[in-house]
């Protein structure tokens, strides 16, 4: 069977299985209920979906090694972890600590192996962790919206197979996984854009989130791409979460207590629909997608494409401050 018609069928079977996931939530009320502080939905809705469309990457990193040797037992293994702490975390409470060491030991985990053939810089090891450790809640925090997580994920691998395609024609190993990873991030779309009929939970976003970071420090690791193509994917969503957190500490808010402060969320509670917010923030992420990977194709230097980085994050960020300051950060003050 060839590599397209196996996605393809992954594709049908996740969507068929997240039929019956669905059927079954309802059935056995596995919801995620509208009473935490940083809910934006106003009735429960079957969650933890991530446990089904996720599975076959978990698989296929386990039973098809070939596909990417030398790593593909610990990717695997580092998503089954996330997928089943997210999992039980969605039906009953993890602490912050027991989850906050639970992400720490798998990134380090990961990037001991990924490094493991290299000369290891343990400063820029210890930065790749940090980075890795904030990505994970980071992509937890901008999982609000319907169809807002899947849509990031989605746009982003495609970016990451148009970069391995462009800058490594010869390595296959990342495109067999982010094809069909881009399978099962699709058959869950169906069920959560434009109106959520069910969540990913944290099951999905510590999983999927993971499964970005693992393609975008395997590509940095081989030479592929820089660092500053990965952070351009993921600038709307960098911008967003970091000015969040940043303001939450100037007004000295307990940074572990939920809350409903970001930008998506206000402009949901002030009316727009789930659907155009997370839209807008899709389109907003092709165009950071498509202006890093031109830039990286282009002979261009390396502080020129930091400069137009920065332009970017400084745009975002102007605009998520005026919008903020309509309400004099009011609802940063409740």
């Amino acid at each position: 069977m060839g590599i397209l018609a196996f996605d393809f069928l992954v594709l049908i079977a996740n969507i068929a299985l997240l039929f019956v996931y669905l059927i079954m939530s309802r059935k056995f009320h596995w919801f995620d209920q509208p009473n935490e502080a940083r809910k934006i939905h106003q009735q429960a809705i079957p969650t933890s979906a991530g446990i089904i469309f996720m599975a076959p990457m978990v698989l296929a990193y386990l039973l098809i090694p070939a596909w990417f040797p030398g790593h593909s037992y610990t990717i695997g293994s580092c998503i089954l972890v996330l997928m089943l702490m997210g999992g039980v975390d969605d039906f009953s409470t993890i602490s912050v600590k027991l989850r906050f060491l639970i992400v720490s030991v798998v990134c380090v985990f990961f990037l001991l192996n990924l490094y493991n053939q290299h000369e290891i810089n343990y400063f820029l090891l210890f930065i790749y962790f940090l980075g890795m450790v904030w990505w994970l809640n980071l992509y937890n925090f901008m999982d609000g919206a319907d169809g807002m997580a899947v849509l990031h994920a989605i746009v982003t691998v495609i970016g990451y197979i148009f970069a391995f395609a462009i800058f490594e024609i010869n390595n296959e190993f990342a495109l067999h996984y982010l094809i069909l990873f881009l399978m099962c991030l699709l058959s869950f779309l169906i069920f959560n854009f434009p109106r959520a009929k069910i969540f990913m939970g944290d099951s999905g976003s510590f999983s999927v989130s993971f499964t970005l970071a693992t393609f975008a420090l395997f590509g940095i690791s081989q030479g592929i791409f820089d660092q500053i193509l990965v952070i351009s994917f993921h600038l709307v969503f960098i911008v967003d979460a970091t000015l969040t957190l940043f303001t939450r500490l100037r007004f000295k808010h307990k940074i572990s207590k939920a809350h409903n402060l970001h930008l998506f969320q206000s402009l949901i509670h002030n009316g727009s629909s789930h659907a155009m917010v997370s839209f807008g923030y899709a389109v907003l992420t092709l165009l950071t997608v498509v202006i890093g990977l031109v830039l990286a194709s282009l002979p261009i230097d390396f502080t020129i494409r930091l400069a137009v980085l920065l332009l970017e994050a400084g745009i975002l960020s102007v605009f998520w401050y005026k919008y903020n300051n309509k309400t004099k950060f009011k609802q940063f003050l409740s």
